[in-house]
């Protein structure tokens, strides 16, 4: 690159060297070097952006491994997220997935400033093929654990028609009247190892009556399969009876949220 430069710069120098010799006896003795000075500026700045353009690379988009955990999503919506460039695979045979996706079952976190953090350790696992999670009440899915738990779900959601797909979380809460601090909950959910969107919101308490809170986030996308992960956590209030997660989904063919079932979801292995 230095000796292309150097070689434009001795042709400035012959062409300036010819013409200045007509207007030698107007310009004072530093003209020349003046002006090699300033074609020498101008070529540097031509060569850094040349540089700069030369190093910018595409980036790519891939299925990623689904043991692999993501980066942690910003904790705001969003509403604008673009995934069509990431479809996990475009074959059609799915005989080798099984209908529904893995929940893992772990702690819940005792204090909201931890609530993005996904724990390590797991109480256990099972499939969830659509409906109520039963945050605390893990035993109706075998899990043995007294307490309240969270949930990462991990599969694919199986997109058949193009367009603006929505993805939902509810939190529905029952606790008794000896409550006066709300629960934080977070809903973070990738799709691609991408985050679509993390939200956190309280359920107001005391909740004698179930009380909703709802978050609401979407993405464009493409038919086929794409890697999900979702972490769903709330803090434990007192005096708690019950704390059900709810996930919805809407088609960019449908008009209406409806529960998400197995017939969106796929996982592999056992």
């Amino acid at each position: 690159m230095r000796k292309s430069k150097s070689l434009i710069l001795l042709g400035f120098a012959s062409l300036v060297g010819i013409t200045g010799i007509a207007v030698a006896q107007q310009a004072p003795p530093d003209t020349t070097d003046q002006r090699l000075e300033r074609i020498e500026h101008k070529l540097d700045d031509i060569l850094r952006r040349l540089d700069a353009s030369a190093n910018r690379a595409p980036m790519a988009a891939g299925s990623g491994d689904l043991n692999s955990r993501p980066a942690a999503a910003p904790e705001k919506k969003a509403v604008s997220q673009n995934v069509q460039s990431g479809p996990a695979t475009a074959e059609t045979d799915t005989s080798s997935y099984k209908r529904g996706a893995v929940a893992i079952a772990r702690i819940a976190p005792n204090k909201a400033d931890a609530l993005s953090d996904i724990p390590a350790d797991s109480l256990g696992s099972y499939v969830y093929i659509g409906g109520s999670l039963p945050l605390s009440e893990l035993s109706r899915n075998g899990v043995v654990y007294d307490g309240l738990g969270a949930v990462e779900l991990q599969g694919w959601l199986k997109i058949t028609d193009p367009g603006r797909t929505q993805l939902a979380v509810e939190y529905r809460a029952t606790t008794g009247s000896n409550v006066f601090r709300s629960p934080t909950c977070i809903a973070s959910i990738w799709l691609q190892d991408r985050p679509i969107g993390s939200e956190r919101a309280e359920i107001p308490m005391p909740a004698r009556e179930e009380k909703t809170v709802s978050m609401l986030y979407g993405a464009d996308l493409k038919p086929g399969l794409y890697k999900l992960r979702a972490w769903l956590a709330c803090t434990p209030p007192r005096d708690l009876r019950k704390l059900d997660a709810v996930l919805r989904i809407k088609g960019p063919n449908e008009m209406n949220l409806r529960l998400i079932s197995d017939a969106d979801l796929l996982h592999q292995g056992g």
